[in-house]
């Protein structure tokens, strides 16, 4: 069992470790990109947003990311009256900072503009509160938690193993099944995060009127028709033309692929 953990362990840490250095190649300096980004921040405070986005996407296309940036986009896309993009980034925005209270606002804001009100299924007790737990900090976070907690647990290990005192030996057992019962909660907790994060797929629907058919393909029935700027989520592919969608109400069915953005 204990065994299981690290290997649990090892896998957070090179996910942490690759995840940060996927986007940290090819970037600019970090001075040059702070000075486009007050730039661009500028340009939205003068009411100029179309020449903000595009210092903004220059940002994102030298290979840097983060919550503010995607935020700004959002509120810089709202400003054009852009819904779906809007959504889009605050969504973008918190997959990288779930407790932005002003990301949340906005987005439930600008999702009053859509025209989609499908009601959501319930989630299972279990995992709601996975999900509120998850949300209170980020994956990488949690990660770190869990690599500490574990080395903490290594060490008292080490020394209950080689301790002859009858007292210590009683005292860190007690020490180390608490260890062990949080370490296996927050690597639940870190797995669902990352699970979340980086395995799970979401798009945003970019068309006015699109039909969701029952097969990959034109020919097919017609089970109903979304609008922009509703949210889906993405299950399977095909063809690379083609991608399976489930909507909060459990309903699935196929969408061409040039009808969405993925989040």
């Amino acid at each position: 069992m204990i065994l299981k953990y690290l290997h649990n362990v090892v896998f957070i840490l090179f996910v942490m470790i690759f995840s940060n250095n996927l986007h940290s190649q090819d970037q600019l300096d970090f001075s040059d990109l702070n000075d486009k980004f007050i730039e661009a921040n500028n340009l939205y405070n003068e009411s100029k947003y179309e020449k903000s986005i595009e210092l903004y996407y220059q940002i994102l296309d030298s290979g840097f990311h983060s919550a503010e940036l995607y935020f700004n986009l959002g509120n810089s896309f709202y400003k054009l009256n852009d819904i779906a993009n809007s959504i889009l980034f605050y969504e973008k925005s918190l997959k990288l900072n779930s407790n932005d209270k002003d990301a949340i606002n906005n987005l439930k804001m600008v999702n009053n503009a859509i025209i989609d009100d499908i009601t959501k299924i319930p989630e299972p007790f279990i995992e709601s509160q996975l999900n509120k737990i998850s949300n209170i900090l980020s994956f990488s976070a949690w990660s770190y938690i869990s690599i500490i907690l574990s080395f903490l647990f290594l060490v008292l290990f080490v020394l209950y193993f080689f301790s002859k005192e009858p007292n210590f030996k009683r005292a860190s057992f007690t020490f180390l099944f608490v260890l062990f019962i949080l370490i296996g909660t927050t690597l639940k907790i870190s797995f669902h995060a990352y699970e979340k994060n980086y395995v799970e797929q979401y798009a945003i629907i970019f068309s006015t009127k699109t039909e969701i058919k029952a097969e990959p393909n034109e020919r097919s029935e017609n089970l109903l028709n979304l609008h922009l700027g509703t949210k889906v989520k993405i299950i399977d592919s095909f063809n690379e033309e083609w991608v399976k969608i489930k909507l909060v109400n459990g309903q699935e069915g196929w969408i061409n692929n040039k009808e969405i953005k993925i989040i």
